[in-house]
């Protein structure tokens, strides 16, 4: 009895074994393939937001950067405070920052490889793209 029974698991585990072999087969034959493990799926995501909001931002720092040395006008080149003066070569600094600094690091963030360990570099690159146009426009609303 001890034998027969010992036969009857074995049967079962064998049975049990080819069934979930059939399966996995299956499941492999329906499996479309996929992409290589470290290529990053989403790796356009931060570089084109980054760009659409660089291409709403940039206009409006070249004006308010533009614009921004009509606030020493009342005060003349000699008699501005050194706050104003300050502000306005910090402004300068940015706007300049914006024409070239921009640009560069948005192209950067999309000639990256489009790899997973990549991802928060590209991200980076994007993301800090647009500080020089925002700085310039928060710069102008202060003075």
């Amino acid at each position: 009895m001890n034998d027969q029974g010992t036969r009857e698991d074995a049967e079962l585990r064998r049975a049990w074994a080819a069934a979930n072999a059939a399966d996995a087969a299956e499941r492999g034959r329906q499996a479309r393939p996929q992409a290589p493990a470290d290529r990053d799926e989403n790796a356009s995501a931060a570089p084109f937001w980054a760009a659409v909001l660089a291409v709403l931002l940039v206009p409006v720092a070249v004006l308010f950067g533009s614009l921004a040395p009509m606030a020493a006008d009342s005060c003349g080149p000699d008699h501005c405070s050194r706050g104003l003066d300050n502000t306005l070569a910090m402004v300068q600094y940015c706007l300049f920052g914006t024409m070239i600094g921009t640009p560069v690091l948005l192209l950067a963030s999309w000639l990256l490889p489009r790899r997973v360990r990549f991802a928060t570099l590209r991200k980076c690159l994007a993301w800090s793209a647009l500080f020089p146009p925002a700085v310039v426009i928060l710069l102008t609303f202060g003075l």
